[in-house]
């Protein structure tokens, strides 16, 4: 059900990784991961495009550091902003990667 529900928030390569995991997953931590929410990368290039200078994006990935500064520097000048707009889906993947393993962990 994770699969299918969430097929486009994570990288082909880490399908396999993450359905090895699903598999040998105890039954207290199947509603943990059910529960996980990550974001959609072409949600998130949109977010960058239209508010990008203001971090919104660094904000929803969780990167507060990275948004305080896109926010103080009005996106780098906006070239921060443009080169965000070409590396934001990467670091969607990322961070819903990072997000699975995370609620694993707990």
């Amino acid at each position: 059900m994770f699969v299918m529900n969430n097929k486009e928030c994570f990288l082909p390569q880490h399908w396999v990784m993450i359905k090895e995991k699903l598999s040998n997953l105890p039954a207290d931590k199947e509603a943990q991961v059910l529960g996980l929410s990550p974001h959609n990368p072409t949600t998130i290039l949109i977010i960058s495009i239209f508010l990008g200078s203001l971090g919104v994006d660094r904000f929803m990935l969780g990167d507060t550091g990275l948004g305080i500064a896109k926010l103080l520097t009005c996106g780098g000048c906006g070239v921060w902003t443009i080169i965000d707009w070409f590396l934001i889906k990467g670091k969607t993947y990322e961070a819903n990667f990072k997000k699975f393993n995370e609620s694993l962990m707990f």
